[in-house]
């Protein structure tokens, strides 16, 4: 009974059951239940494979949080720019991802336009994702967006995730949201750049990161494929992934993992991720034994490692398994800290051993009886959980896909610059809720990039 009832509990559900807003579990359910969204997507936008990544990945994000459904309408006919999900066109796609095609737009419901804005639409919350090139956000949906121009699609990555936050910011009661403009350059992160200015812009990217050791295939590390897998790669076969993983999905995996469906309950988490990289045409190769001290990379094996685990011990030994270069990114995991990102990558001046040596034995969540929410207490009183299992339910992370995948759009992001011109950020810091507010630090010089690459479609993509 306790391992079904927090194996089946939506992640981000939990917000409302730890903030202490709800009196049961089921309570904490029903309120995801009543939040929805609609995407719309226009005839002159809906080519574009950096739009086609705002709107999939809103959709992914969005249906996973907002339990009450995901309707899309638009040109939906669009063939479908590159293959992360089976079919033809948008909306197979759309049907794949369980996002319910419509004709018209939904009165009552937040909008998120990809691009374009529809002609007429309700009045009420609406927005409309944008980028340019390295650049991307949202904005209200009369405001003006940028050019749209220049392809990148970690920049609709970006958007699409953003929206979901602002649509989820809405219903939680943030009075801003919706009224504001929502961005980032993925190419300068400095709190000094401006978004919509073209200065913070980056060059064109001819070559993409091709050669990935992923460890930890859960929420951060299903998001860092799918961002890989919006990449246009000129050939996909020249892409080889290494997937790191010892877990099973569970019933609540796919309300944080953008690659598992209810179906996947019960398999390892290596063969979901395996299964959907080679549909996309990448190669595999399966690592099922967990990360330890004594791992060690060989010489002919992906030098560049993604690193997505939630524990310190793992995030602690990464340096030394022989990875030319680790990219790594933890997220908060409590009520008022599940949307913060914090990355790093190494080699960097602070070992991570020296980072995550005070957090070896650090326990989260743990409330005693005196701080236990009333839902808490309503399934002790029920007989649903005993007191292990309050524990147990305590100790399990908020989580929101959308907060994996901006951490995605800008790590993956950071892996494509180091191969434009060598530099990295060490050290980056993020509140999703507001983005302008930042943290970073760089490396002091460019490194000489040692992972494989693989050339991109060209035609002015970013």
């Amino acid at each position: 009974m306790d391992k079904d009832v927090i194996d089946g509990l939506n992640r981000s559900a939990k917000l409302f059951m730890d903030r202490g807003t709800v009196s049961t579990l089921e309570e904490a359910q029903d309120r995801l239940q009543a939040f929805r969204m609609h995407l719309f997507i226009g005839e002159t936008v809906a080519a574009s494979p950096t739009h086609q990544a705002a709107l999939l990945t809103a959709l992914n994000c969005g249906r996973r949080t907002f339990l009450g459904g995901v309707t899309v309408s638009g040109a939906l006919h669009s063939p479908l720019a590159l293959p992360v999900v089976p079919g033809a066109t948008l909306a197979d796609a759309i049907r794949h991802l369980k996002g319910e095609i419509v004709e018209d737009i939904p009165e009552g419901v937040p909008l998120v336009s990809i691009g374009e804005p529809p002609t007429l639409y309700p009045a009420g919350f609406a927005v409309r994702t944008t980028f340019q090139g390295w650049r991307g956000g949202l904005v209200p949906l009369n405001a003006p967006p940028l050019d749209e121009s220049v392809e990148f699609t970690p920049s609709g990555t970006l958007a699409g995730a953003l929206a979901v936050a602002e649509v989820f910011a809405h219903y939680d009661g943030e009075a801003m949201a919706g009224y504001r403009s929502v961005g980032m350059s993925l190419w300068d992160q400095g709190t000094s750049g401006d978004w919509k200015s073209p200065a913070s812009d980056g060059p064109t990217a001819t070559k993409f990161p091709s050669d990935f050791w992923l460890i930890g295939l859960g929420h951060l590390g299903q998001a860092f494929l799918w961002a890989i897998g919006l990449l246009p790669f000129a050939n996909p076969a020249d892409v080889r992934m290494f997937l790191q993983d010892v877990d099973v999905a569970g019933q609540s995996t796919q309300s944080t993992s953008v690659l598992t469906f209810a179906a996947d309950e019960g398999r390892l988490k290596t063969r979901i991720c395996a299964d959907w990289a080679e549909a996309r045409g990448f190669r595999t190769k399966l690592i099922e034994r967990r990360f330890a001290s004594d791992f060690r990379v060989a010489h002919d094996e992906p030098l560049l490692a993604l690193c997505g685990v939630d524990n310190p011990q793992a995030r602690a030994i990464v340096e030394g398994a022989g990875f030319a270069t680790v990219f790594e990114a933890g997220l908060g995991s409590g009520v008022e800290d599940f949307r913060l990102i914090r990355t790093h990558s190494f080699p960097a001046s602070f070992k991570a051993l020296e980072i995550w040596a005070d957090e070896q034995g650090a326990e989260n969540h743990v409330l005693d009886d005196g701080k236990r929410p009333a839902a808490y207490a309503d399934l002790r009183d029920r007989g649903t959980l005993d007191e292990c299992g309050l524990t147990t339910l305590a100790k399990v992370a908020v989580g929101a896909p959308f907060v994996g995948m901006v951490a995605a759009a800008v790590l993956i992001s950071q892996t494509i610059r180091m191969v434009s011109d060598g530099m990295r950020m060490a050290v980056f810091n993020l509140d999703v809720r507001a983005p302008q507010y930042r943290s970073l630090a760089w490396r002091e010089k460019p490194d000489i990039v040692l992972y494989g690459t693989a050339a991109s479609l060209g035609k002015g993509y970013r």
